[in-house]
């Protein structure tokens, strides 16, 4: 293990801060071949972090729950795929468009003061929302609570990600970090399929997504309440030039999400109308948990084993598999198939999502990372809400399964971009030499 202190810096006005110590000489670890388990295991005895991680995983279920809450309550109420895939794409957009603007004053003021008004204002969004399809409001005040919903989106797993990034800056064991969080992106879509169409299908769907809203609640502001490992705010000072955070690596990376995207959202609705059609609609959340699975399982083999080569090149491998093992989907006739080979891709998932998130941590300044994270969960919340209406519209005119055509396509796209991109992501390939202080 890299030789990484975590102590308490108790300097005047810092009682109790973290501060994360790391060589200068060495970035490699000596102990490379720990157990998987063991490897994880150190991640969490880094004082805080089992409560972040804990607090991130309740406050990010919400995330896995939301759009396909969305299209059960729609549908359920006598609506079509095609508008219950827009209005998840108009929730998604708003979160991919605005909300990165609260991420920046996130970055400039702390977690602590901004995120609780987020979380409100996105909470009583989601329940007027809920209340409004039930009652059949104008469909244009739906678009519009589901929009003021999509814009408060606090990005939990980017504000976890950057409590990470603030402890581990430069080491290693930031890249187990951020496995690490992709396994539990990977078991909040194995939960929350699962939890969302079982309370639907036992209590009705109403019920489901008041569920989400408690658990965004919950998790997020147990998150936020966590002071001692928040990031240190980044105040604007008067500098004659501000900080860069765009380029042409940040510009692809951010194309892979925008594809990645595409990739859930088309998989999401098309096994929604497929296992439907075929009069198994509990097998739903099944499909959906076993193709989170082998993205979880691929996510905790991929952080646990030391990189044998770049990162970039790691995104361009995993790339290439997820576009090959999608295939299959296209001509896919029984649930039970369909289950397995949704296994199989989305054991190709996580390495995609690890490698990139890797990548942005390396390719932007320190004081602008959360908002860069953010873009990143924006550029997926754009990809699925672009899958999502596409897949609908395919499913209603074509067949149940049509929509596979297109996340075999957004898979291919994003191979090819990756390719393409492959030299200009070079700038990636060294992890950053910096040291961040947390602040209460």
């Amino acid at each position: 293990m890299v030789n990484t202190v975590l102590g308490a810096d108790r300097g005047a006005g810092n009682r109790g801060n973290l501060r994360c110590r790391l060589p200068e000489t060495s970035l490699v670890c000596p102990r490379d071949r720990l157990r998987l388990v063991e490897k994880y295991r150190q991640l969490l005895r880094i004082p805080g972090a089992a409560r972040f991680v804990t607090a991130g995983f309740i406050g990010r279920l919400p995330i896995a729950m939301i759009s396909l809450g969305i299209v059960l309550l729609v549908t359920a109420q006598g609506g079509d795929y095609a508008t219950a895939g827009m209005l998840t794409a108009t929730f998604a957009l708003a979160q991919a468009f605005i909300s990165p603007l609260g991420l920046r004053w996130v970055d400039r003021v702390g977690q602590s003061a901004t995120i609780p008004w987020l979380i409100v204002a996105e909470a009583i969004g989601l329940a007027l929302f809920t209340v409004s399809v039930i009652l059949g409001w104008p469909l244009v005040v739906q678009f519009v609570l589901a929009g003021i919903s999509g814009a408060c989106s606090p990005h939990i797993g980017s504000l976890v990600r950057a409590r990470w990034a603030a402890l581990l800056s430069g080491s290693p064991q930031l890249s187990s970090a951020f496995a690490l969080e992709a396994v539990v992106d990977e078991l909040v879509f194995i939960v929350g399929p699962l939890l969302v169409v079982s309370i639907a299908l036992w209590f009705g769907e109403p019920v489901a997504m008041s569920a989400t809203v408690v658990l965004l609640l919950i998790g997020s502001l147990w998150l936020v309440g966590q002071r001692s490992t928040q990031p240190a705010p980044h105040r604007v000072a008067a500098q004659a030039k501000p900080e860069r955070m765009w380029s042409l690596a940040l510009s692809i990376m951010l194309g892979i999400m925008v594809l990645l995207g595409g990739v859930f959202g088309a998989f999401e609705v098309t096994t929604v109308a497929f296992t439907r059609e075929l009069g198994q609609e509990g097998a739903t959340g099944v499909v959906l948990a076993l193709y989170a699975g082998g993205s979880l399982i691929a996510g905790l083999v991929l952080g646990a084993r030391p990189p044998l080569i770049t990162l970039r090149s790691q995104t361009l491998l995993a790339a290439t598999l997820l576009a090959a093992v999608g295939l299959p989907l296209i001509w896919v006739t029984d649930v039970w198939w369909l289950a397995l080979l949704s296994f199989l891709a989305g054991s190709t998932v996580a390495p995609v999502l690890i490698t990139t998130t890797g990548m942005v941590e390396r390719a932007v300044p320190v004081s602008r990372i959360t908002e860069a994270l953010g873009l990143t969960i924006s550029g997926l919340a754009v990809g699925f809400a672009l899958g999502s209406t596409i897949s609908g519209a395919l499913v209603d005119q074509v067949s149940a399964n049509a929509g596979f055509l297109l996340m075999v396509g957004c898979g291919m796209g994003l191979c090819i971009l990756t390719a393409i991109g492959y030299r200009a992501l070079r700038t990636t390939d060294q992890p950053r030499r910096t040291t961040l202080t947390t602040s209460d």
